[in-house]
């Protein structure tokens, strides 16, 4: 399967806000994920994935709080870890940062960024190379419009 890039620029939102709706349309489809963020960011993460919706569970948890053998079971785990993935995720969630320069063994990757990540945002689509990419602009009212 070759991979897909989509780039999700935040606006309004933080990635906390965004996170969980599209970590559940991936796991929806099937997809092992794991998202990587900066350590100070994974607590916020967790959150908001336990509070995302009061009639569901989206099974997660952060790798280091885990151990080994819990974090390879979770269909959603939270990293700072490089790839590839304690869970074998086939998915890779990029909260700010950027993404690894490797990306194989995924089929998607989805790369949350804010204004200020946005040149290291255009410099990655340009590196890239010949994958499927599609690129999100956050616009008025939270949704998220194709923006290329």
């Amino acid at each position: 399967m070759a991979l897909a890039v989509n780039f999700y620029q935040l606006a309004t939102r933080g990635a906390e806000a965004v996170l969980p709706a599209l970590a559940v349309k991936a796991m929806d489809a099937g997809h092992r994920i794991v998202v990587r963020a900066e350590a100070a960011q994974l607590a916020l993460l967790d959150a908001a994935l336990w509070r995302f919706a009061a009639d569901s569970f989206v099974p997660h948890g952060i790798d280091t709080a885990l151990g080994p053998e819990r974090a390879a079971r979770q269909p959603l785990l939270l990293s700072e870890a490089s790839l590839p993935a304690a869970n074998g995720a086939d998915c890779l969630i990029q909260v700010g940062g950027d993404l690894p320069d490797d990306l194989g063994g995924l089929a998607r990757a989805l790369f949350l960024f804010d204004a200020e990540g946005t040149e290291v945002a255009r410099a990655r689509w340009r590196r890239l190379g010949e994958v499927t990419r599609v690129y999100w602009r956050e616009g008025e009212g939270g949704r998220f419009e194709k923006a290329g």
